[in-house]
């Protein structure tokens, strides 16, 4: 695969995760700054994040992407998951919106039970160019969400 080709895999890969963050960082307010994370071999990872959250780069295993944890500065009222991701076998619909809202649902399914939160709201995200979805945890759902999901 050429490098073009892994570079908007990867960037299209990322809107999975990025939309959650793009929501969070609207809803937080605040002084901002671009931070760089490294994400081996694959290039740098530019987010516009507020400079009162700390974030961390988590690899959990050598063959699985990173994972750039962010919180507030002090305590733990919220975390934020970003999760890189690229298609390593040239999957043509990787990237699709039909595909990153199928893994933006199961990922939100998976942690419901770990959750003190028991509903879960998917959400569309548009940019100029492409289309992701974030999910919210709530522990009820108002009648907007639940005509939503």
């Amino acid at each position: 695969m050429n490098i073009e080709r892994k570079k908007a895999n990867l960037i299209l890969g990322m809107v999975l995760s990025i939309t959650f963050l793009i929501t969070s960082i609207a809803l937080a307010g605040g002084l901002k700054a671009v931070k760089k994370y490294p994400i081996p071999e694959h290039g740098t990872l530019e987010l516009n994040v507020p400079t009162s959250w700390r974030g961390d780069i988590h690899k959990p295993q050598e063959n699985l992407p990173p994972t750039i944890i962010f919180g507030p500065t002090k305590g733990n009222d919220f975390q934020v998951l970003i999760t890189v991701l690229w298609d390593n076998v040239g999957e043509p619909d990787f990237n699709s919106p039909e595909k990153v809202r199928a893994l933006v649902e199961i990922d939100g399914k998976n942690i419901l039970p770990k959750a003190v939160e028991t509903k879960i709201v998917l959400r569309e995200i548009r940019g100029p160019n492409n289309t992701g979805y974030f999910f919210l945890l709530r522990t009820k759902l108002t009648n907007q969400e639940s005509s939503d999901t």
